[in-house]
């Protein structure tokens, strides 16, 4: 059985660590995804595939091509701020996801540790938004999308964000 207010603290955890990566806020990434439970982190890999999606189609809807390269050097300067812990996993894992050694379906159902598939679905989702917009750009439209789950959804964030 579903408990709604702890999948809601899922889902604005997994919100809140998006919006931390392009703020290189380490702090805040690391704090995002610390104490929730097996459940709660299995909820939290669905937002964040969701978000990727939803990513995945709004690039092809505006027609923003990115370059390989570019997106493989994005994924590093995101990775960069993953958890220590957590960090050569993603770091790996992303950039085999901008070569196409590996799909994202693959990732997502795959034996990575829950914590290092939405860290790594988060570093690749980011990776492709910052090669395309700017950082200032990126941060406004997490911040917009946080803002609409809110309003939508009618799930306000459960905890205070510092």
């Amino acid at each position: 059985m579903l408990h709604l207010p702890r999948m809601n603290e899922a889902s604005w955890r997994a919100h809140d660590l998006l919006r931390a990566y392009p703020a290189r806020d380490r702090a805040a990434i690391i704090e995002h995804l610390a104490h929730l439970e097996d459940d709660q982190l299995e909820f939290a890999r669905g937002v964040s595939a969701n978000f990727y999606d939803d990513t995945l189609s709004m690039l092809r809807d505006t027609g923003r091509p990115w370059i390989l390269a570019s997106l493989v050097r994005e994924v590093d300067a995101v990775a960069r701020f993953a958890p220590t812990e957590h960090e050569f996993t993603v770091t790996t894992t992303a950039r085999r996801l901008a070569r196409g050694e590996v799909t994202m379906r693959e990732l997502i159902g795959g034996s990575l540790e829950v914590r290092d598939r939405i860290h790594t679905v988060a570093v690749y989702t980011l990776a492709l938004l910052l090669v395309s917009f700017s950082r200032k750009r990126v941060q406004q439209m997490l911040d917009k999308a946080a803002d609409m789950t809110e309003a939508v959804g009618g799930h306000p964030r459960p905890y205070c964000v510092v």
